[in-house]
């Protein structure tokens, strides 16, 4: 037995349908920031900023001596070996003296966001009496590790400031700059690196050190968003989040 079958082709006229997928909001204005982003708005200077806040609110602490009276301590950058070296070698330090640096930023994986998604803000201005929109890249999450470290011949004077620095970090301290007002840093461990023992033209030298960690964005580039739906590289000195 045999069946026969009627097969029928059908045409149509007209352009090929354009299958390629219309750009949205979102993805139009991530490509014009990425455009309008120049090598210079990429250094946002976080770490300088930051580091520079740290060192004026510690600059803040004193002591009171054996007279009564209070003394302002000085805050110097500098690494534990530089500053040890400064020590031994310069009459003219004064101590107790606090010093401070940089060990190591790694990235916060848990804070982090899609390197593709749009932070929107709003920026209030004093002059115009107006909110504007502002829109950038994701910002980047990393922890910032500092080393504070105290440096003194007398335990009494040393636990004056050991007491000050746990009340500045009560529970954290906030660090603020142009960019933020909301990244904390906390006091992660303390240890004791003291010099016990000293030779006849040396005096002892007490150093009690900090570890600070603190967790905060690099942020990218912001752009304004105008009247008429344009993006513009957006500059102020206000701080907006």
């Amino acid at each position: 037995m045999s069946f026969k079958t009627n097969s029928i082709e059908s045409t149509a006229k007209g352009e090929f349908p354009d299958l390629e997928k219309k750009k949205g909001a979102t993805e139009w204005a991530r490509d014009v920031i990425y455009e309008k982003t120049t090598k210079v708005s990429q250094i946002p200077m976080f770490y300088k900023e930051s580091l520079r806040f740290i060192i004026s609110k510690l600059g803040t602490l004193s002591y009171i001596n054996s007279e009564s009276k209070l003394i302002d301590i000085k805050c110097i950058h500098a690494n534990p070996e530089r500053t040890i070296a400064k020590l031994t070698q310069e009459n003219n330090i004064i101590l107790p003296i606090i010093s401070i640096d940089q060990n190591s930023s790694n990235n916060a994986d848990p804070r982090r966001r899609a390197s593709f998604s749009l932070v929107n803000e709003s920026f209030w201005s004093e002059k115009k009496k107006r909110a504007f929109r502002v829109v950038s890249i994701a910002p980047r999450a990393l922890d910032i590790e500092y080393k504070i470290n105290i440096w003194s011949k007398y335990k009494a004077n040393l636990d004056q400031i050991i007491e000050q620095i746990r009340l500045l970090f009560n529970p954290h301290l906030v660090i603020k700059n142009s960019h933020t007002n909301s990244a904390i840093a906390f006091l992660d461990q303390e240890t004791d690196g003291s010099t016990l023992e000293a030779d006849d033209r040396q005096d002892r030298i007490l150093r009690r050190t900090f570890s600070v960690k603190l967790e905060g964005y690099i942020p990218n580039p912001k752009f304004l968003i105008t009247s008429t739906g344009e993006i513009e590289e957006f500059n102020a000195d206000s701080t907006i989040y």
